[in-house]
């Protein structure tokens, strides 16, 4: 058996071995529930106020995360995982409304052709802003 066949490297997803394809299918689903729970801090957190610390950590962190990378760590984690299982799969972006068209049965979306708007380009970042900003208004008028 060559090198590459024994680590892996160059082979497809049917010559891969069963406990490296169970792997990547824990590891992806393993990082799809955290990412699931890390999303509903974000929506639902400063509601709660013990989470409210968390929540705003979160809100920074997701910003930093889209100011300077562009993307979400975790959303590009799960998809090469995903991808290593099957290299045929696209994806959306966005992981939320990846599987959220999934779940209805549409296909990923089509990759635009024409160059977004700022505001369009930037829209996921001023929601948090504005997440960010109700929440401090909450903690501070009613918290």
């Amino acid at each position: 058996m060559a090198k590459n066949q024994l680590l892996c490297f160059n082979v497809s997803v049917n010559e891969r071995p069963d406990f490296l394809k169970i792997y990547y299918q824990l590891t992806a689903n393993f990082v799809f529930l955290i990412h699931f729970i890390l999303v509903c801090i974000v929506t639902v957190g400063w509601l709660i106020p013990q989470l409210f610390y968390l929540h705003i950590t979160l809100l920074l962190a997701i910003l930093f995360s889209e100011v300077i990378f562009g993307y979400c760590p975790l959303t590009r984690m799960e998809y090469a995982l995903r991808h290593k299982l099957d290299p045929t799969i696209l994806f959306d972006k966005s992981c939320m409304v990846h599987y959220l068209r999934k779940w209805r049965g549409l296909p990923p979306r089509p990759t635009p052709t024409t160059n977004a708007t700022f505001f369009k380009k930037n829209s996921f970042l001023f929601i948090l802003i504005g997440l960010g900003i109700l929440s401090f208004l909450y903690k501070i008028f009613l918290g």
